[in-house]
């Protein structure tokens, strides 16, 4: 089956949506067209893993779909034959000449081809775990990142033993260095998240100046450490954590976003939270089994893990998703640094707030609907909340709340 004579590449620059910087033909972000948000929470994919992808989502309010179904909704057709009325609206604005039109189809077939070409296909988690458990022995956790951790409230035992697990700082001065001595000690890089082969031909690991900081592992429940991400030192565009990922790269591939066990695989009941290194960080101070899901919306794998644990003992699943949840929505102009220039100065709600708690709360229902689909009880756990079970704003994620002073009981729902 031929591709579409375009791409959603094409529908953004036909629906003027703003791209922002970085990204290429394959994907990119853009100023979301549904939310406005412009931190790059907002992807736009053409072409993975050597597959015509066409699709969007954005991290920030959850809107998600394909180019047909992008255009459908910004345009506002309606009706049964929407989505065809779409690609007839979209093509009858592409070139029309027979042969611009074959000329682009092939352009989206070699890029997608070309891509496949260059692209590896992920090794099984055991083969990550051999080669990710050398890497962590060669790094080690500078007392910068020692520092960070220490002043999030942290003590030395907790930062001693997470530095076991792998946590530790990112090196982009040796990053060619560090690939040559796994290769020396007999490991095969290709398939391995994160390593690629540069324009020199040489295998490197994807440690870059810009992305300096400290890797936070990702462990599975068969204590298999199979990803990476990175806590910046300098947040790009408000991101704080990227994926070390090679995907795009000669011989490199994506990461996917595994979910994080931090603690016991067998324990009969698990926390759920957002976050690689928070649910690390709750489990070193808590000892009770974490899981650190990605995002909220990352559903697929928390799904799968779930599975496993159930099959393992699992008996009960609490919810410990970010106060955000539970935020109140009145406009006080602490939103972000936009809220300056915001038209929306003291009103009774903030549209903004509104988009974030009801994703997160979108995230919250589905695992309560996995959940119960799996027939494993699900509770929710709030704290820092006022006589009305709102969020006061003083500690949002679980980590934080946990490593506080002073512990007032929470509650659960």
């Amino acid at each position: 089956m031929r591709p579409a004579p375009f791409t959603i590449s094409d529908v953004a620059d036909l629906l003027r949506i703003q791209r922002l910087e970085g990204g290429n033909d394959n994907a990119f972000n853009v100023e979301c067209p549904f939310c406005g948000d412009r931190r790059g929470k907002c992807n736009f994919c053409v072409v993975k893993d050597g597959e015509i992808k066409n699709v969007y989502h954005c991290f920030a309010c959850g809107a998600s779909g394909n180019m047909l179904t992008l255009y459908a909704d910004i345009m506002g057709l309606r009706g049964k034959e929407r989505y065809k009325d779409a690609y007839w609206e979209i093509r009858d604005n592409m070139p029309q000449d027979p042969k611009e039109t074959r000329r682009h189809q092939r352009k989206i077939e070699v890029q997608a081809q070309k891509q496949k070409e260059t692209s590896a296909e992920p090794v099984d988690y055991q083969k990550r775990n051999e080669v990710y458990g050398a890497l962590i022995k060669m790094l080690h956790l500078s007392e910068t990142h020692r520092n960070d951790l220490r002043r999030r409230g942290q003590t030395e035992d907790e930062i001693r033993r997470m530095e076991q697990r792998g946590y530790v700082s990112t090196d982009s001065s040796n990053s060619v260095a560090i690939a040559r001595r796994l290769i020396k000690q007999g490991y095969d890089l290709e398939g391995i998240p994160g390593f690629y082969v540069n324009r020199n031909g040489d295998w490197e690991i994807a440690f870059y100046k810009k992305s300096n900081g400290y890797l936070c592992p990702v462990w599975s429940e068969d204590r298999l450490l199979v990803a990476f991400q990175i806590r910046l030192d300098q947040p790009y565009k408000k991101r704080k954590y990227i994926w070390l990922t090679s995907a795009g790269l000669e011989k490199g591939c994506s990461s996917g976003s595994p979910v994080g066990v931090s603690g016991s695989s067998y324990a009969k009941r698990v926390y759920v939270t957002e976050g690689i290194s928070k649910a690390e960080i709750t489990y070193q101070r808590t000892g009770r089994t974490h899981l650190g899901n990605p995002g909220v919306s990352n559903h697929k794998e928390l799904r799968q893990v779930l599975i496993h644990l159930k099959e393992r003992g699992l008996e009960e699943v609490i919810e410990e998703a970010d106060m955000d949840k539970l935020m109140v929505l009145h406009c006080q102009e602490d939103y972000d640094e936009a809220c300056r220039m915001c038209e929306c100065k003291g009103a009774e709600e903030c549209p903004k707030k509104r988009i974030k708690r009801d994703n997160i709360r979108k995230g919250c229902l589905k695992l309560y609907q996995i959940c119960e689909e799996l027939g494993i009880p699900c509770k929710r756990r709030i704290w820092d909340f006022d006589e009305n079970g709102m969020w006061l704003g003083n500690y949002k994620g679980i980590d934080d709340w946990e490593l506080r002073e002073e512990k007032p009981e929470t509650m659960a729902a």
